[in-house]
């Protein structure tokens, strides 16, 4: 018990493990589709990832594997010209349980107008996350847009294999 207790001690201070924590949410399933593009790409990489959908578990099973992995990818689309409550209030909780530091990456869809990257900027700059990539498309996803939702998910588990 005492190693584990040592072991996630170190993840507040910066010694989190290789792999990414993929929260997402969807109104439409417009954003659960990218997801799961998004999911393959970061699992082509060999990084471990955790995938959550954050509309069906509850944040106390979530908030864990932010503090495990070294990177977060935030996936939600723009609701009201803001992010999706639910993720804003998941990454509200991280601000609270002070998960800082982390290396993150947005994706998300919209319907008239974009909104949901402004709140991210704020949230990241709040939880000193560092923003490494953004996709965000307007309704459902085309073919090419997964196609570029795989390549996003590819690129930031690249980028965490070589932290």
């Amino acid at each position: 018990v005492y190693k584990r207790q040592l072991k996630w001690s170190g993840y507040s201070k910066g010694n989190a493990e290789k792999g990414a924590a993929l929260l997402h949410g969807s109104m439409y399933g417009n954003t659960g589709k990218l997801a799961a593009a998004v999911e393959k790409g970061l699992r082509s990489t060999g990084i471990p990832v955790e995938s959550f959908d954050i509309t069906q578990i509850h944040a106390s099973y979530i908030l864990p594997a932010l503090w495990q992995y070294q990177g977060a990818v935030i996936g939600a689309p723009t609701y009201e010209g803001s992010l999706f409550p639910s993720m804003a209030l998941i990454l509200h909780m991280a601000e609270i349980k002070r998960v800082f530091g982390k290396h993150g990456a947005y994706f998300g869809s919209y319907g008239w107008g974009g909104g949901a990257v402004r709140f991210i900027n704020s949230q990241f700059e709040k939880l000193k996350w560092e923003l490494s990539d953004s996709l965000e498309i307007a309704g459902g996803p085309t073919e090419e847009d997964l196609c570029e939702a795989e390549a996003f998910g590819k690129r930031f588990g690249e980028l965490i294999k070589v932290l």
